[in-house]
């Protein structure tokens, strides 16, 4: 067999076009598809990798497969490239380059859109844009959308250092004006609803969060919310956690929470992960599904370890093909634990790297992952041996008091939103008027530390209070965390003479001495991931050390063209491979 696994189980739906999305997608909750298509505005929330890209872009297909019975235009929109925009100054409040470039990328997505659904429209459409771009309208709709795409490469790539610059970019008056605010583009979208008799656009935004920095975030959130109408709804696709969402962006009110849940000890939950590693896999070669199905124990392991995250999954049977497992007749269970070791050992050293995108979290982060390896495994796995001696059932999380969980919940944000651990948001009474959140461990440090010593061990389980073990701000260990991650950020007089400082950014002169307060910029998130060895990169070693005679960091790989990557031993195929390692590395 000449082709590889890896075609068939490509672990970002970015990579995968509306065929392969029908062919691959497992449906396992019909509300949520119907819940995207509606009128509401929706937050699609969940950790990465638990499948909401794909949610979406079935959403979009089933969608444009409706469009003639209800005219509803379906619009997915990625911001992968937004990070580029950082690197644009902001010197006066008369153009914001991150607005420009978000409504520009919508606009030319549903432009697009428009036409793949419509193409009867294209004359009529091509005299709208004949006015907007002040071109003769004997032009056609594909050198209109040039342009715009143009305008839009510009914002991401063109040399300007601020916002004063923007206006002579700009190809026409009337898109400067359409794209200067979010209520005259909302404005526009509703002239093409009513000229083009749509009933209404449905924006299924992706990566609506993580790949923005924190101060784009509270941007477009706040766009978001300008946007609403009976006939423009919004969903956004947002981890759980970390999304900056701004003072003016309110959840539950301003747009709705549709979380990506999911249980090991749910049966509907595991065969939905089961499926679609079985459909991936006979695509690819039946004999490897044989295997994996001939040990129910095995199959059942694997499909609990990914945790609900499809992409773990696909990763823990490509370590397994790493590992040979497919060249007997099953798979042992050892051979797979090994490889859910090596994997999770990866997703460890990914969290560690999260501090250099997610610069604001990075205490957290730190902690984070000592208070999971130094408290709660030790502690969890002496807990299940006595629990295994005096014959009563074991657990696979614990609970925290709220009141502690308030205190901490940083930390326990950027563990869920990797998937390190799932948080139950139920409150359970836990005595003295007192309440708890039960939080659960990723199955995989469970079966790697040996904390649940096999699948049959995890039908004996409970989540009841007596059989969990309870933390509370009491708890030496959370009174510890909590103690580590309280520092205060103080701003300080720029007068070096003065010793005056406070946690209030409202101040504008030090009320001691009269100098001014100046609170000092942030380095750019762009600016930062740029900067990072390629190291970083999910490449090997070998290859790695190859760019480094030529490329000094990541941001010049991210820069380069193609053919500029190419080099001995680095050609067609593993130019792209590099290319995209380095447009995910920065889009997060």
């Amino acid at each position: 067999m000449t082709d590889s696994l890896g075609n068939y189980i490509l672990d970002r739906t970015e990579s995968l076009d509306d065929t392969l999305i029908n062919k691959y997608f497992v449906d396992r909750d019909n509300s949520k598809i119907a819940r995207l298509l509606d009128t509401e505005q929706y937050l699609l929330e969940g950790s990465r990798g638990v499948g909401k890209t794909m949610l979406m872009k079935a959403s979009m297909i089933k969608s444009q497969n409706d469009f003639g019975k209800n005219s509803i235009l379906p619009v997915w929109v990625s911001f992968e490239e937004s990070i580029r925009i950082e690197r644009i100054s902001i010197l006066t409040k008369s153009i914001d380059p991150f607005l420009q470039w978000t409504m520009g990328k919508i606009l030319y997505e549903t432009l697009n859109k428009l036409i793949q659904i419509k193409p009867k429209t294209i004359d009529e459409l091509n005299r709208k844009l004949s006015a907007i771009f002040d071109i003769p309208i004997s032009d056609n709709f594909d050198k209109y959308i040039s342009i715009l795409n143009n305008y839009i490469n510009i914002l991401e790539k063109g040399d300007i250092e601020s916002n004063v610059l923007l206006s002579k970019h700009s190809p026409s008056e009337e898109l400067s004006r359409i794209l200067d605010n979010p209520q005259s583009f909302k404005d526009f979208l509703l002239e093409i609803i009513d000229d083009y008799n749509l009933t209404r656009i449905i924006f299924l935004f992706d990566e609506a969060a993580h790949v923005f920095s924190y101060s784009q975030q509270e941007k477009f959130f706040t766009f978001f919310k300008t946007l609403r109408d009976p006939k423009i709804a919004c969903k956004a696709a947002v981890y759980p956690g970390i999304t900056n969402y701004g003072k003016y962006f309110e959840r539950g009110q301003d747009a709705k929470e549709l979380k990506v849940q999911w249980s090991p000890l749910d049966d509907n939950d595991v065969k939905y992960i089961e499926n679609i590693i079985k459909i991936r896999l006979k695509e690819y070669d039946n004999n490897y599904w044989n295997k994996l199905n001939s040990n129910q124990d095995v199959l059942r392991t694997l499909c609990v370890c990914s945790n609900g995250n499809p992409r773990f999954a696909f990763h823990i049977v490509d370590e397994l093909e790493n590992n040979k497992a497919f060249k007997g007749n099953s798979v042992s269970s050892q051979i797979l634990i090994n490889s859910v070791r090596s994997v999770f050992n990866t997703k460890w050293k990914e969290f560690e790297t999260l501090k250099h995108r997610l610069v604001k979290f990075e205490k957290y982060i730190v902690e984070a992952e000592t208070f999971i390896k130094q408290t709660i495994l030790p502690n969890l796995r002496l807990w299940n041996d006595k629990q295994r001696k005096n014959k009563s059932k074991l657990s696979i999380g614990f609970y925290i008091t709220t009141d502690a969980f308030d205190k901490l919940e940083k930390v326990f944000s950027v563990l869920s939103y990797s998937n390190i651990i799932n948080i139950d948001y139920s409150k359970k009474s836990v005595g003295h008027h007192k309440h708890s959140y039960y939080v659960t461990i990723n199955p995989s440090l469970l079966f790697t530390d040996l904390i649940i010593k096999d699948i049959s061990e995890l039908k004996n389980t409970s989540i009841a209070i007596e059989n969990n073990q309870s933390y509370s701000e009491s708890t030496s260990s959370i009174k510890e965390l909590i103690s580590n991650i309280s520092d205060v950020i103080y701003i300080e007089c720029s007068n070096t003479n003065c010793d005056f400082k406070t946690k209030d950014d409202t101040f504008k002169f030090c009320p001691k001495c009269g100098n001014k307060i100046e609170i000092k910029e942030e380095e750019s998130l762009y600016k930062i991931l740029r900067s990072h060895s390629i190291d970083n990169l999910k490449i090997s070693k070998n290859i790695a050390n190859r760019l480094k005679t030529k490329f000094k960091n990541i941001g010049e790989i991210y820069d380069a063209g193609l053919d500029d990557i190419r080099m001995t031993y680095i050609q067609d195929v593993r130019i792209v491979i590099i290319k995209n390692a380095a447009l995910e590395y920065m889009a997060g």
